[in-house]
């Protein structure tokens, strides 16, 4: 099996150099670059998130040494051929990470050892899980021998999985999340043939005719994979343009992206608190954050301006959170943190791997924290932090 994977890495590896399809989403002008956010999937035949933007001229020093005052991030376990994509914890111990090549893995002891529940291998490509309790799991992610959007449920903790549930015939779907046992959402990171769609449900999506899809911008591009689902059903979603939802993702209203030349994560604590990252691996290798304190209606310039992409942001408060993500090509990324609502920055790891995916949970009065990815050998990695207290 490892043999198989590791010749599969190398093929695939190749052909994403040579078999690049690009996608724009911005209008063309005599100063512009074009700014490319990723290639997606890692592993296959791969396209561009990408945009044509002028050179941004307000770029601050980036960040580049770890703290003194860094928090004490463990290494807890590296999965062989799992490019970790989304990772969810119901409880304490018992977690999901879901990756490309058809991968879900499992851990029932808070992260330490994980078990591979399922690989069905190419052409599937997982780029989201919610765990809902912790038998009751839900995967999203595309085939990509058909351009399908689809989703699958576990109701008995990944031992068994319903077939694919098919949201899109014209995209590939990134992230599933769910604001409670009825009300979900999934967005289509790119399409193929079509503006990106948004599917959502409001009776528990058990089946395919449980979903309805809209078109939060006819305009636009791709988004980023982590989006915004607040238990009031309030969403927010970048990438190309900032959208937002006010139920559930039924209607939406969009903008200009955040930051100048595009966005990527999105992530609220409330209806006030909110930040979007971004970041590029081309031209330059960088990342950002932006902040705001009023949902969105004004937001900062650039408040962190680091060495790789921002992929994922987690507030644990409106004032103690991190910006995750890196460039496993050039083996660079890590966790920057934040104790004052994400006005200041200092980095707090630096893993050499892209940080993907990360999630937290009230363990007592205080909390524990994952963050995931994957690193240039394509093995994924899962770092914790224990003991933060809700200041």
């Amino acid at each position: 099996m490892k043999t198989s994977r590791l010749f599969y890495h190398l093929v695939t590896a190749l052909a994403m150099a040579a078999c690049l399809t690009p996608i724009t989403a911005a209008a063309q002008n005599d100063n512009a670059v074009r700014h490319v956010a990723g290639r997606i999937p890692v592993l296959g035949f791969s396209r561009e998130m990408s945009a044509d933007r002028p050179m941004d001229a307000n770029r601050q020093p980036a960040t580049r040494s770890v703290s003194p005052k860094a928090n004490p991030w463990k290494l807890q376990a590296t999965l062989s051929g799992a490019v970790i994509h989304d990772i969810s914890f119901p409880t304490a111990l018992v977690g999901y990470a879901a990756a490309e090549l058809g991968q879900v893995w499992k851990t029932t002891n808070g992260g330490k050892n994980w078990a591979e529940i399922m690989n069905v291998g190419f052409p599937y490509y997982w780029y989201g899980v919610k765990a809902l309790t912790a038998s009751d799991v839900v995967i999203s992610g595309f085939n990509d021998s058909n351009q399908e959007g689809i989703i699958r449920w576990s109701h008995d903790g990944g031992k068994t999985w319903t077939s694919d549930i098919v949201l899109t015939t014209t995209g590939w779907s990134f992230r599933v999340r769910f604001a409670n046992h009825k009300d979900g959402l999934v967005l289509d990171g790119l399409a193929t043939k079509s503006p990106n769609a948004a599917h959502y449900t409001t009776d528990g999506g058990a089946q395919a005719s449980d979903w309805t899809s809209v078109v939060p911008d006819p305009n636009g591009g791709w988004f980023g994979n982590e989006f915004s689902l607040l238990g009031n059903l309030h969403a927010r979603a970048s990438g190309i343009t900032y959208c937002d939802s006010s139920d559930g993702g039924a209607t939406w209203t969009c903008r200009p992206s955040i930051d100048s030349v595009f966005d990527g994560p999105v992530f609220f604590k409330n209806d006030k608190a909110g930040w979007v990252g971004g970041g590029e691996i081309s031209p330059n290798v960088e990342g950002w954050v932006h902040q705001t304190t009023d949902g969105g209606k004004t937001w900062s310039g650039r408040t962190l301006d680091d060495p790789w992409p921002i992929r994922e942001i987690r507030f644990l408060t409106s004032k103690i959170g991190w910006a995750a993500g890196g460039n496993y090509s050039t083996n660079v990324g890590g966790m920057y943190f934040s104790r004052n609502g994400g006005k200041t920055w200092s980095l707090d790891l630096s893993t050499g791997a892209e940080m993907d995916a990360c999630d937290s949970k009230l363990v007592g009065t205080k909390f524990q924290v994952w963050c995931a990815g994957y690193n240039g050998s394509f093995s994924g990695v899962v770092y914790t932090l224990k003991g933060i207290a809700a200041e």
